[in-house]
């Protein structure tokens, strides 16, 4: 895919076809009665605001996603080695939090799966990512933004793929916590990779189908997702979106671009670790009101409906900032 006008087809096709579709899903969902799970229980604040929360149907991702792929596959998105390797990402992260979410429903604690067999799942995802581009072609280099300069690493390519794709498919879960916050955002990520990508070689410009593809998919899903929300996306597509997030980002040269263009998503992963950590090592004492930072902000008085789209705004400015070395000689 070589130009913006194909690649707006595919994004405009896929939030279409995900705007029918969710109507269907909510439905379903809602009579299956896989609704959103109520989390944090040791906080009373946010105890009442998940309470808000319970009867919105979840696992919404299902449909998300299926429409990214199959939009992705119809435009060509397997053309290439590297656009199976996205595949593996949405499918292999997908499933473990498909597993995730149905556990919740029908397990015997509702505690589902724990959190190392996901984080074991995403590394070695991001192995396979890893270890699929250097099979294929040279991708062991890395590009500095701004800089126009590059990095070898050779076999360090493997762990550092391993990083990114385990890094964003958690940081986006973390985000899937408030209506509409984690699917605008990644939207915004999406998009500028692709925009990214069509500037990069024969290999990036492969890949553009899928960022039009899913970034179009979250844009249909918004329509149900935005405050006050009929459906979530659940672990499957929080997961599922990450996982293609950090493919994405790897196969198209674009990973160090993620700390700019995806910072709402880092600022969400930063938040628990600080707070862990400090919680542990300085006495049980917190940075943040409660992690991660969203719920912070929220407790702070900021309401739902405003703090979503200061995240929205910040993540558009800094994937602008981003989509700056498009201009630069």
């Amino acid at each position: 895919m070589n130009s913006v006008g194909e690649s707006a087809l595919v994004f405009a096709a896929s939030a279409g076809v995900c705007l029918v579709a969710g109507r269907f899903a909510i439905r379903a969902l809602g009579r299956a009665q896989f609704v959103a799970p109520v989390r944090y229980k040791d906080c009373p604040p946010l105890l009442a605001y998940q309470e808000t929360k319970r009867a919105t149907p979840t696992m919404g991702g299902l449909f998300v996603l299926a429409t990214g792929v199959l939009m992705a596959v119809a435009a060509g998105g397997l053309s290439r080695r590297e656009g199976w390797l996205v595949l593996g990402a949405v499918v292999g992260l997908a499933a473990i939090g498909l597993c995730d979410d149905y556990l919740k429903f029908r397990g015997p604690n509702a505690a589902g799966v724990r959190g190392w067999p996901k984080l074991l799942t995403a590394l070695a995802v991001g192995a396979m990512v890893g270890i699929g581009a250097l099979g294929a072609n040279s991708f062991s280099t890395l590009e500095l933004p701004w800089l126009h300069r590059t990095v070898e690493l050779g076999w360090a390519w493997v762990p550092f793929s391993m990083l990114v794709v385990a890094g964003c498919a958690h940081a986006v879960n973390l985000a899937d916590g408030m209506d509409g916050l984690a699917a605008g955002c990644v939207t915004i990520a999406l998009t500028a990779i692709g925009f990214l990508a069509l500037e990069g070689d024969p290999r990036s410009r492969a890949l553009v189908p899928w960022c039009a593809s899913l970034s179009g998919a979250c844009v249909g899903f918004l329509w149900f997702n935005a405050y006050p929300a009929s459906i979530v996306l659940g672990d499957v597509g929080a997961l599922g979106l990450g996982g293609a997030l950090g493919a994405l980002s790897l196969l198209t040269h674009t990973s160090l671009w993620l700390p700019v263009i995806g910072a709402v998503f880092v600022a969400e992963a930063l938040s628990v670790m600080l707070q862990v950590a400090s919680y542990k090592w300085r006495g049980k004492r917190r940075v943040f009101r409660v992690a991660p930072i969203h719920h912070h902000f929220h407790l702070g008085g900021v309401s739902e409906p405003k703090l979503i789209i200061r995240f929205w705004i910040v993540g558009l400015l800094l994937a602008m900032l981003g989509l700056t070395t498009l201009g630069l000689p």
